[in-house]
């Protein structure tokens, strides 16, 4: 959050809004008791899973898992950075975004980023206007004749023609030197031995979005077999390649942000005319081989990509790169698969030829990340050479030390012992040697919650339990603070040195100097803090005080609840520390003797 005012989004934004009718723009909700329901959003569903509550202002998803306040849905379902959500929910409340006093320069940065864009769509149109012109008559043919693309799929995809003209841009756009300089900033212009010219000339041009559709690049090709063929817009202000894939903003329009999957073909025409023929998740990487961040972005909107090649060595030596890219970052509920298309064909020319058919048939019977690895990894050495084969299962050894999934590295160790004949348990025992000891999965979150916790396991000890139930119940820990004495408690917590207190101690803080948060307001708070990950785990973790039509259980039900959690936060540290004492006493430490007292008294809040 660069500049907007924190206490403008808690006070004044959030307490605005009703996360209902947000919501309720895009979806169709059901009453369901005291809240609503519909299907989710962010997944596949024929049956309502996701649930929005009023009261807590929050929606969660019992299917995908997926929750949050309005800005959070925003970010999600919109594709929106959060200034950018913040300043979208604003706009839907009629509310003027209130900014921070000493936030300019962050503003004046905004600003020029949004004069950036809109240069970047002024320019997609002229260009779209002179391939409809007289002098775009050629890159129109080509479009048509040569590739085959009706009128609806030119208009759509913004395509566009940069005629000779070297001065075409600056004749059109430019009424300054500082408009100049934003199009030389933005890649359109260069400056040559011979002045500022434009970048593309005589070449048809195919803008690029970002995903929330603004145009922030371009490929220029040209119409014949001038070199270089490509010309793509240098990384900008607002262009990044490594981030960004051609055609995912379409995908997530077509598929309502969550596509069943994403293949992942070599060149814009691929995805341009693949889509034309009703494959509506293409994407191709920007003149780069797939990135981390490429493969990364797509895993947040579907579990599967599909990396399709051609079946030549080329395509081949870049579905390994793609392989080696992502083996660091797999993970259990993700899939990764690779399709490799006949030698003569691309995906263009194949449906031009067989049909959508044809290449959806190839992307269904797609091999996964083990086959190929071990495929691949055949076909380096002469494994009926005694020592080819020994290089051979050394060599995949160490690749599949590197997969963090433990049942992708036991399947690859099973495909291993099928191609190799050695036996699974002697290439397991040369796995253990390779690897240098098993890691233990680090916390992301402190006080021993891990990010493989699930929903049930993650409440498994009483202090997780207390702190669960504050995140969603602030206005219960805030009636009854002083009688209590919540903070004494907390200060009872941290002598007895128990788990979590550092978390408890926080947000205890937060609700004793905001007696009206709710659990929406909390996560505004905690948001990009070393708290985040744990409230937001823990916000929607499934403590049993709630109705099944999601309605909170009566208030006194829900003290007593909270009661009991903070009895059971202490009970065992309490007797652990009377145990030790009593130890010490018997050893003759005089000092144990009161603090032995001063335990049995704190002991008697138990009972």
């Amino acid at each position: 959050m660069p500049f907007i005012k924190k206490s403008f989004i808690t006070d004044r934004l959030l307490a605005n809004v009703p996360i209902e009718k947000y919501i309720g723009q895009f979806v169709n909700l059901k009453k369901s008791g005291s809240n609503y329901m519909c299907c989710c959003p962010f997944h596949h569903e024929k049956t309502p899973s996701c649930s929005i509550t009023p009261s807590k202002q929050m929606f969660y998803c019992f299917g995908c898992k997926e929750h949050g306040n309005v800005i959070d849905f925003a970010m999600k379902y919109k594709n929106l950075s959060f200034v950018e959500a913040v300043e979208e929910v604003a706009a839907f409340a009629g509310i003027e975004v209130e900014y921070e006093k000493g936030a300019h320069q962050s503003k004046e940065a905004a600003d020029k980023q949004k004069n950036y864009f809109d240069f970047m769509d002024r320019a997609a149109s002229l260009f779209t206007s002179a391939l409809n012109s007289a002098q775009g008559a050629e890159g129109l043919a080509y479009f048509k004749n040569q590739r085959g693309l009706s009128d609806k799929t030119i208009v759509e995809a913004r395509l566009g023609y940069a005629p000779k003209n070297p001065r075409f841009l600056q004749e059109s756009l430019c009424r300054s030197k500082e408009d100049e300089q934003i199009l030389i900033d933005l890649g359109l212009l260069v400056k040559g031995e011979y002045g500022v010219h434009g970048m593309y000339r005589n070449r048809v041009m195919i803008p690029i979005f970002d995903k929330r559709g603004r145009v922030i690049s371009f490929g220029g090709r040209t119409m014949g077999d001038d070199k270089p063929k490509y010309m793509n817009t240098k990384e900008t202000p607002i262009y990044k390649k490594r981030n960004e894939l051609f055609g995912l903003y379409e995908t997530l329009k077509a598929n309502n942000n969550r596509p069943a999957r994403i293949v992942v073909v070599e060149g814009y025409m691929d995805v341009i005319s693949v889509r034309q023929s009703g494959c509506n998740y293409a994407v191709a990487s920007l003149g780069t081989a797939t990135t981390v961040e490429q493969i990364t972005e797509m895993f947040r909107y579907t579990d599967k990509v599909i990396c399709c090649y051609d079946g030549d060595s080329a395509g081949r030596h870049a579905a390994w790169h793609a392989l080696v890219t992502i083996t660091p970052i797999l993970q259990d509920d993700k899939e990764i698969r690779f399709s490799f298309l006949p030698v003569e064909h691309d995906p263009d020319s194949l449906v031009k030829e067989q049909g959508l058919s044809a290449f959806v048939s190839y992307l269904d019977n797609a091999i996964t990340y083990p086959e190929f690895l071990i495929a691949h990894l055949s076909t380096e050495y002469n494994l009926s050479d005694p020592n080819g084969l020994a290089l051979f299962v050394s060599e995949t050894i160490k690749y599949i030390s590197k997969i963090p999934v433990l049942a992708l590295r036991s399947v690859a160790l099973k495909l291993l012992s099928a191609t190799s004949g050695i036996a699974e348990n002697q290439l397991y025992d040369m796995l253990k040697k390779t690897l240098d000891g098993e890691t233990s999965d680090a916390n992301i979150f402190k006080d021993d919650i891990k990010p493989h916790d699930d929903q049930g396991n993650i409440l498994n000890t009483p202090m997780r339990r207390l702190i669960a139930f504050i995140c969603q119940q602030p206005t219960i820990v805030s009636t009854v603070f002083y009688e209590f004495k919540i903070e004494s408690f907390v200060n009872l917590c941290s002598s007895l040195q128990i788990p979590g207190t550092n978390v408890l101690g926080y947000l205890i803080k937060l609700i004793g100097s905001k007696r009206d948060l709710t659990p929406s307001e909390l996560i505004e708070y905690t948001r990009e803090s070393e708290y985040d990950s744990i409230v937001r785990k823990l916000i929607s973790a499934p403590l049993i005080i709630t109705h099944q039509d999601g309605s909170d259980i009566p208030f006194n039900d829900r003290v007593d609840y909270f009661v009991q959690l903070l009895i059971e936060v202490i009970s065992k540290p309490l007797k652990d520390k009377a145990d030790e004492l009593k130890i010490k006493m018997n050893q003759g430490d005089n000092e144990a003797l009161a603090k032995y007292s001063l335990i049995q008294n704190k002991m008697q809040f138990r009972s």
